[in-house]
């Protein structure tokens, strides 16, 4: 079966117009499903059953394990007020801070508010030589 050129171009055109027209087809297809599943999400009664879904999920996944109330803490008394005093004393016992800085630091802090008046000049007495210093005698022999 031979077919003549401008039998075969008419088939081509044919073929091409079938394909173009499916290609439309395709498109609306699915822009139809696109816009159907947008609309369907979006709906008010979806985004409450989902929120329900993930809230119920979250409850189940992370909601079983409770951990049990920790007991009160009971309060030590003399003995643990006495070992927390010993345990700050070591603390401050350090080489780094020493009792000694502590104790300038507690002083200076002390005094700092306290201004004192500088004492008056005093005269210097003029004392007589002795005998001694004016023989020109030394007393060690």
């Amino acid at each position: 079966m031979k077919l003549s050129l401008h039998e075969l171009d008419q088939e081509i055109d044919e073929i091409e117009a079938r394909i173009a027209a499916e290609r439309l087809a395709l498109e609306d297809a699915v822009t139809g499903c696109t816009n159907s599943l947008r609309d369907t999400v979006a709906s008010p009664k979806t985004l409450l059953a989902l929120a329900g879904v993930g809230f119920a999920m979250g409850k189940f996944m992370f909601g079983r394990n409770q951990p049990e109330p920790q007991p009160a803490a009971k309060k030590a008394g003399i003995l643990g007020m006495l070992t927390g005093v010993a345990g700050t004393a070591l603390g401050l016992m350090q080489p780094k801070f020493g009792v000694g800085s502590i104790a300038r630091w507690a002083a200076s802090r002390a005094f700092s508010g306290r201004k004192t008046k500088p004492a008056p000049p005093r005269p210097q007495a003029r004392s007589a030589p002795s005998a001694v210093a004016r023989s020109g005698a030394s007393s060690y022999r």
